[in-house]
């Protein structure tokens, strides 16, 4: 009874994680643009944007987080995503391109203030020992949002339209940015550390050695400076392939169903599915415990390569639908992990009290490599979406190598 006590427990970030899951017209995200007039080439030219305005905003509002604190850009980034919100919502009615546009804006600025915000809050309320299994527990929260919302989506839009699922939205946001407010505020930055990977003595007199340095330095001299840490790039680069493989996920799931001959009508029930195996992420950092933090994630890690690897030659249905199933599990654990190393970067850099900006800094290259993708989405069609998820399980093993090499050195 106690262990189901503490895994249904949630407080206000789990509360604003659940409403955040909660967007019924994610089914049909394209079609509020289209029937507004929006192009589909306009639609990803908009989320290119987005992408491209997240990636300018990263270091500023990262500096302005630094001051104002971490609950207070959250609240600002619940907000502001409201706002967008609205806009979509009126945009739609209007059937204004230019307001769907000012949409765009507003949401970009709202995933600035959040990105790195919430592994930063996370690692400094609830502790280094705590920060993977609450991430992981949010995250499902999130996800349970996500289900009611898919199946609330078509009782609502069979009765209300699309001007309900938006106006549905709208009320959920509301209650995602009350929930902000009533975050705990983040403690005066002195939560425990945990030594990096497997830090050694060496080690620590250098992270003296680092801070002694980096006070000499100026701020932002001193955040640049993170970038040449070879475990920073590392992490970065690891990160965007993440980010990647979310994007082959998202965009290229359903094309993968029509090639082996399912419906696409069926892609609902797969999301569904893998949402639910997902889930499973927190029970799994709950029972291995610190044991996580080495030797699993690595395995996880390589077992996602592997998966994507297979995904891209599989053919049989089975398989196919197996693997689709497991993927984003396997993605989810590793990603973790090296979220939370980042976290435990900064604070061995010496960094820690301009933690936001720093981890904004590590966070761009993911934000350049979604403006990437999202232009080159026809050119990955041309060559063939099997071979880019090879491509992708091959950089994912070589990234986890790389990570545990650098772990046993």
């Amino acid at each position: 009874m106690k262990k189901l006590n503490r895994i249904i427990k949630i407080d206000s970030y789990d509360a604003v994680s659940f409403f955040n899951g909660l967007v019924f017209f994610a089914p049909v995200s394209l079609l509020v643009r289209t029937q507004a007039g929006v192009s589909q080439s306009m639609f990803f030219l908009l989320q290119a944007l987005l992408s491209a305005i997240t990636f300018l905003g990263e270091i500023p509002t990262g500096f302005l987080t630094d001051r104002i604190g971490y609950k207070r850009s959250l609240v600002l980034s619940q907000g502001l995503l409201l706002l967008a919100r609205f806009l979509l919502f009126v945009g739609f009615i209007c059937k204004s391109s230019t307001l769907f546009a000012v949409e765009v804006i507003v949401e970009g600025l709202s995933y600035c203030f959040v990105s790195g915000t919430d592994s930063a809050y996370v690692y400094e309320v609830y502790g280094t020992k705590n920060y993977l299994s609450k991430m992981a527990h949010a995250s499902n929260c999130g996800t349970a949002g996500f289900f009611i919302s898919t199946v609330g989506y078509v009782v609502i839009y069979h009765v209300f339209g699309i001007e309900g699922l938006l106006l549905s939205t709208i009320a959920t946001g509301m209650a995602a940015a009350f929930f902000s407010f009533k975050l705990k505020k983040e403690p005066s930055k002195v939560i425990g550390q945990k030594e990096i990977l497997n830090t050694t003595a060496e080690q620590i007199k250098n992270r003296q050695s680092n801070h002694k340095n980096m006070e000499n330095c100026h701020p932002l001299k001193q955040l640049f400076s993170t970038m040449k840490h070879p475990k920073a790039l590392l992490f970065a680069v690891t990160l965007s392939v993440f980010q990647v493989s979310w994007l082959l996920i998202n965009f290229f799931y359903a094309g993968k169903l029509e090639k082996c001959g399912i419906s696409v009508e069926w892609m609902s029930a797969v999301i569904l599915g893998y949402s639910a195996v997902e889930m499973l992420a927190e029970p799994i950092i709950r029972k291995l415990g610190n044991a996580f933090s080495k030797k699993w994630a690595f395995v996880f890690g390589v077992a996602s390569g592997i998966g994507f690897l297979l995904f891209g030659f599989a053919s049989r249905k089975i398989s196919v639908v197996a693997l689709m199933l497991i993927l984003p599990l396997l993605l989810k654990l590793p990603e973790y992990f090296v979220m939370e190393q980042e976290n435990i970067l900064v604070d061995l850099l010496g960094v820690k009290t301009q933690r936001a900006a720093a981890l904004s800094i590590l966070n761009m290259g993911v934000s350049i490599m979604e403006i990437l993708t999202l232009f080159a989405s026809a050119v990955l069609t041309a060559v063939g979406i099997g071979w880019c998820f090879i491509g992708v399980g091959m950089l994912l093993i070589i990234c986890m190598l790389c990570i545990f090499g650098i772990d046993n050195q």
